[in-house]
């Protein structure tokens, strides 16, 4: 039985990278239909939502059934509380980045704001945190997973600028105001991106050491 139940979290894990991987790649699609104005990029992106909605009821069916057939050690119980966890993150990080497609699909119509805006270097810092946040959860990389919690700061500056220089901007050119706010809630998204991947990074740190490092605090 405890054979069978390391092979079946084994591949419980495996299809959480998968699922990863895709909203990953979603985030990334999400980005493209702003940047180059892609009603394709917005489709696929939609139907990669399809997708990972499918998967988080499969991983969470799967995991929950894992606890009801078996009575997991401390090691394995901790590894499929996170799975369970991180399912449920990166599910919402599908959603951004629906969230950020939807809001670029408005946005072609509309004339570009005439405004250097930092986007595309926070969606790169962003897309850089949810890899390596799933990276160091496969590979319990406690190192890679502090790395990633150091990087949150950085996705907080630019969000900090991009709303002011867009808070700025509509009071300078009022007909800018539902541009504007559609990068506002762009940044904003990028943002909750950005604390899932933290999330996962804590978890992982958790897993591998037993201390709690939300909200900066750390057990002994």
């Amino acid at each position: 039985m405890e054979r069978h139940f390391a092979e079946e979290l084994k591949t419980l894990k495996q299809k959480l990278f998968q699922m990863g991987l895709l909203v990953e790649g979603a985030i990334e699609k999400s980005f493209e239909a702003l940047s180059e104005r892609s009603e394709d990029r917005v489709k696929s992106v939609f139907e990669d939502e399809e997708t990972i909605n499918s998967l988080e009821i499969e991983i969470d069916e799967k995991g929950h059934t894992l606890f009801a057939l078996v009575q997991p050690m401390a090691g394995d119980l901790r590894l499929l509380t996170m799975i369970l966890k991180i399912n449920t993150d990166l599910e919402r990080m599908g959603d951004h980045a629906v969230n950020i497609a939807e809001k670029s699909q408005y946005l072609f119509g509309q004339p570009p704001l005439k405004l250097d805006i930092p986007m595309a270097d926070m969606a790169r810092a962003t897309q850089k945190m949810v890899r390596d946040a799933l990276d160091c959860f496969m590979n319990e990389n406690v190192e890679l997973a502090r790395k990633v919690l150091q990087s949150d700061d950085k996705i907080d500056d630019y969000n900090d600028r991009i709303y002011q220089d867009m808070a700025a901007l509509m009071e300078k050119e009022p007909s800018s105001v539902h541009r504007a706010l559609c990068y506002v809630m762009i940044s904003r998204n990028l943002e909750r991106i950005a604390d899932l991947a933290n999330n996962i990074a804590e978890d992982t740190i958790y897993l591998k050491q037993g201390k709690e490092v939300r909200h900066h605090f750390e057990t002994t």
